[in-house]
């Protein structure tokens, strides 16, 4: 029997197989599973796989088998042959079975073992699920927390307005106050120059008025300048007197709009503070709403990658079930 060499020298195992099973078979011996890796490995210092050579028994069984049929059936055969030859089918036929026992154990092992694969990948696949589920929820939470940070912020933004409008609308107040205070000053020292001017007319006329008088008559005139002196007197008295009253109401009446002129500014310098608070929260609202961005950010990362995990559990599945 020719034996093929395989890729490193040795001849192929089931070559052997079947070299082996000849050799046994011709020098009267049982050709069994056992018997044929002993050979093999004392031989060639091979341990041979016992399914390949379960296998290989079997199909010499199979070829060989007919042709002792055929032999036996042959006149002349002695009895103590043939006796051998049905010995050697039995045991034969034996070894056939147990290498089928062997091979059917080994594919039954691998089912289990299969079984037992997918149902750890089910259970996985199960708490990735779990996880996935809890991750949405993280996410829809998140979400509804950013949109509360962004009606906030909404908010914010809305007072920060509504407060330059008014601090806009005191300013204006303010300028238009200063504008009136200085019109107000304005007409007060228009109103006590012409004042001023009206008497000084006054006495002047009534001075040429005496004057002309005096010349006509020396006595009366001087009579009549004296009462005029008195006259001129007490009008520079009332004079003095309306022109200090009108002093002192100018007088309170710039310390008034000075006072209104404090409280603007005042008013204007809380405004601002309220500005600087209303700024500060609104970064602070920014802040939050993008931290917040982030970590949706992150979740759906790891909503996509456990989305990626769960793909080949369900193909696993799938094919388990199959």
């Amino acid at each position: 029997m020719t034996l093929n060499s395989g890729p490193i020298g040795l001849p192929k195992t089931r070559d052997l197989v079947r070299h082996y099973a000849a050799q046994l078979l011709e020098a009267g011996a049982e050709v069994s599973v056992s018997a044929i890796r002993t050979l093999i490995r004392d031989e060639h210092g091979v341990t041979a796989s016992p399914n390949v050579v379960g296998d290989e028994v079997k199909q010499f069984w199979a070829r060989t088998g007919p042709l002792l049929s055929a032999r036996l059936k042959r006149p002349g055969i002695p009895e103590a042959v043939c006796q051998v030859l049905d010995s050697v089918w039995e045991v034969a036929l034996n070894e056939a079975t147990a290498a089928y026992a062997i091979e059917r154990s080994h594919h039954v092992q691998e089912a289990d073992r299969a079984k037992a694969r997918a149902a750890v990948a089910l259970e996985e696949a199960e708490q990735a699920r779990g996880r996935f589920a809890d991750q949405e929820r993280q996410i829809a939470l998140l979400g509804e927390h950013v949109q509360r940070l962004s009606a906030q912020l909404d908010r914010a933004q809305a007072q920060n307005e509504e407060i330059r409008g008014e601090l806009r609308e005191v300013m204006n107040q303010h300028q238009q106050q200063g504008q009136r205070h200085a019109t107000e000053l304005e007409r007060l020292q228009t109103s006590h120059q012409a004042e001023q001017m009206r008497f000084a007319q006054t006495h002047a006329a009534e001075v040429a008025r005496l004057q002309a008088v005096h010349q006509e008559e020396n006595s009366a005139l001087r009579a009549e300048v004296s009462r005029q002196a008195d006259i001129f007197e007490s009008t520079t008295n009332h004079l003095m007197m309306e022109t200090s009253r009108v002093r002192d109401a100018a007088k309170l009446e710039t310390e008034r709009l000075t006072q209104e002129l404090t409280h603007s500014r005042d008013l204007v310098d809380q405004l601002r503070v309220q500005r600087s608070d209303a700024k500060e929260e609104s970064a602070g609202l920014r802040v939050q709403v993008e931290s917040a961005a982030m970590q949706l950010r992150q979740l759906q990362k790891a909503h996509d990658w456990l989305e990626a995990q769960e793909a080949p559990a369900k193909d696993q599945k799938e094919e388990g079930r199959a």
